[in-house]
């Protein structure tokens, strides 16, 4: 790091990337400030800036033994820095780089600690299970919705997934082989010896899922103009399992999309839409698959603009996952409800949707551009006719 680049992130202040601190700092402070990075999206820590960003520096000869004895003693697991020093007017700064986290990292006594802006807070329980399912310590589409019984799942709707795959129908018949059944396919799960539907079996298979989680939905939105101020064509809120939402989001823009009416040879109509509907479709499934159902009182959200398309899924990239490297790489954050798509035949396991969705936009002339929303909370995948 440049003195020119230290100067800047100071004059920028403190943010969810960046923290002041002076030498005296405290250990279990530090650690805390250091972990909150970590299971964030990471961050530097300067040291030898007081809150209000003045340049106070470093005199401690072991700063950077003290830094690494924190990262190495009060950090869970263990974890080494990138550490740089920088002289300002004759005064030393420790910049210290904290990486993002494969797991989670705890300080002294246990403690866990998040980023929020430019503090560190210690999570609520709900903010805790969503670090461990974005670290991929935690199956939450696999967990157990205490509320739920075995009667909440639809078995005629099972048994016609079963069927689309050539598979068996469930034996109604013989109530411990059906519940056996499923069990193995993830759509029960056991919980001191009860059996409930899993979060993604009642998502997916469920006799009405918003009943338990009303954000399990999607909004859709399309106006005249080019933001929420313009008048509205129209407005749905969708429910009911996986596959029929994504259906009815589908028709949804189909009605509301400008569309021309073309005649192959001169003989057959053919409905072309402004957005190609294979790229949709793909985007739309992503953001009921890959969404961060741990956020509750966020929904899919898709608005239909004049110049551009917006599908909005709550929560950022999963675990390892850029707006990079997402091309190319494969994760499913809902591992479950990715196998129950595959098997409606939504989503294929090779992890090519994105790269398909974008060479169909590119043939109509369609810009496909993702995006991450403030503070890393939504996933923004936006259509654009081009120039």
């Amino acid at each position: 790091m440049t003195q020119h680049e230290l100067i800047e992130i100071i004059r920028n202040g403190e943010s969810s990337k960046v923290e002041f601190k002076t030498e005296d700092v405290h250990p279990i402070s530090l650690a805390g400030e250091i972990v909150s990075f970590a299971n964030f999206e990471g961050g530097i820590i300067l040291l030898g800036v007081d809150d209000a960003g003045q340049i106070i520096g470093c005199v401690r000869n072991d700063m950077e033994e003290f830094v690494i004895n924190v990262c190495r003693n009060t950090v869970k697991p263990s974890i080494i820095p990138v550490i740089e020093k920088i002289i300002i007017n004759d005064r030393m700064i420790l910049a210290v780089t904290i990486a993002r986290a494969d797991i989670p990292l705890m300080a002294s006594r246990g403690m866990y600690y998040i980023r929020v802006g430019s503090t560190k807070q210690i999570p609520t329980q709900q903010e805790l299970v969503r670090l461990f399912q974005r670290k991929n310590m935690l199956e939450f589409d696999e967990s157990p919705v205490i509320r739920a019984s075995p009667a909440d799942i639809d078995i005629p709707k099972v048994n016609r997934y079963l069927a689309g795959m050539e598979q068996s129908p469930l034996d109604e018949d013989n109530e411990k082989a059906l519940r056996y059944d499923l069990i193995n396919l993830s759509i029960l799960t056991e919980m001191d010896d009860t059996l409930h539907p899993s979060f993604g079996g009642l998502l997916v298979f469920g006799k009405n899922p918003q009943k338990y989680f009303p954000s399990c939905n999607i909004l859709c939105g399309a106006y005249r103009g080019n933001d929420f101020l313009s008048e509205t064509i129209r407005e749905k809120d969708l429910g009911g399992t996986a596959d029929e939402i994504i259906e009815d989001a589908i028709a949804f823009l189909k009605l509301t999309m400008p569309q021309e009416d073309t005649l192959e040879q001169d003989i057959r109509r053919k409905v072309s839409y402004q957005y190609p509907i294979e790229a949709i479709r793909e985007g739309i499934v992503n953001a009921l698959c890959h969404r961060d159902y741990t956020i509750t009182g966020s929904s899919v959200r898709i608005f239909l603009f004049q110049d551009r398309l917006e599908i909005r899924s709550p929560g950022g990239l999963p675990n390892t996952i850029t707006l990079e490297n997402m091309l190319f790489r494969q994760f499913a954050r809902n591992q479950a409800i990715a196998s129950f798509l595959s098997g409606y035949g939504y989503m294929e396991r090779r992890g090519k949707g994105i790269l398909r969705m974008i060479r169909s936009c590119e043939a109509k002339g369609i810009e496909c551009v993702f995006s991450l929303g403030s503070d890393n909370d939504e996933f923004v995948v936006t259509y654009r006719k081009l120039p």
